[in-house]
């Protein structure tokens, strides 16, 4: 028996989570009845655990940014023990508003809330000082935004996803390592989007 279809917080391999102590699911290969697992990564070891439950909750405190690698071991109805699973991981998101390092920054105009814009272009040139191991964009927005590095685009569609802007706004990680030269150029492109605009979720209104 095998664990496959591996998930934590029902995603698949996910960076930028913000749950304490994330859930993992799996589903077996063959056999027919899980009646134990083990899950092993760099810092803990479940050893194990008799049960045909097929999720367990990761228990130890994690910081931001930090990235835990795991396997899955499961035994099946006859005690019989299986492989290891395909090797999963997950990554934290930046957990404390404290960990923000970035402001907020908008075009140099007054707006007028009755007013439909153009797209705003934002850009920043940067270089690397030394070499790097990994890269991660955080980044969100009050609007739709396309974000590029070096030309590239790396954001998902539809950006960063419709909330009640006034209380709460989502944001993305984007794994940018292999997109980093020796000099660099970020490029942002904002609509006014859901933020600024009709919304047929409240009415038609502009905020």
């Amino acid at each position: 028996m095998k664990a496959v279809g591996i998930r934590t917080e029902y995603l698949r391999d996910p960076m930028g989570l913000d749950t304490p102590n994330p859930r993992i699911f799996w589903t077996c290969e063959g056999g027919v009845r899980q009646t134990a697992y083990r899950i092993v990564s760099e810092k803990w070891d479940s050893g194990k655990v008799e049960t045909d439950s097929m999720h367990a909750m990761y228990p130890l405190t994690l910081v931001s940014g930090e990235r835990v690698s795991f396997k899955i071991r499961l035994w099946d109805e006859t005690g019989s023990e299986g492989e290891w699973s395909e090797p999963a991981f997950f990554e934290m998101g930046l957990l404390r508003a404290s960990h923000w390092r970035a402001k907020w920054i908008t075009g140099a105009y007054a707006v007028d809330k009755k007013r439909r814009y153009p797209v705003d272009c934002f850009k920043k040139t940067f270089s690397l000082q030394k070499k790097i191991t990994s890269a991660r964009l955080y980044i969100t927005a009050c609007g739709l935004y396309s974000a590029s590095i070096n030309g590239v685009r790396v954001s998902m569609p539809l950006a960063p996803g419709i909330t009640d802007y006034r209380k709460r706004v989502q944001y993305q990680t984007y794994d940018v390592t292999a997109l980093l030269k020796e000099h660099n150029a970020l490029t942002v492109a904002l609509a006014d989007g859901w933020y600024r605009g009709s919304c047929g979720a409240w009415g038609l209104t502009n905020q």
